[in-house]
């Protein structure tokens, strides 16, 4: 299964803080073949972002579970 390296780069920099989640937010948009697992993730990543209140720290975890799950091809 093919994914898009951009996005997992992406979010490894937004991790690091090298990046905006405007970035994040692009990459999202377009992930390229992921599995469901993978997909289910981005959705609710998208969601949270969505949200007006949402933080660096309760998005880590969730960006971190999404790069493992497009990692493991889930």
């Amino acid at each position: 299964m093919s994914t898009s390296p951009d996005l997992v780069q992406t979010l490894s920099h937004w991790l690091a803080g090298h990046v905006d989640l405007r970035r994040v937010r692009d990459a999202l948009d377009a992930p390229g073949e992921v599995g469901p697992e993978s997909q289910e993730l981005i959705d609710e990543l998208r969601g949270e972002l969505a949200r007006p209140d949402i933080s660096r720290p309760k998005l880590q975890p969730l960006v971190r579970e999404t790069i493992e799950a497009i990692a493991l091809g889930q």
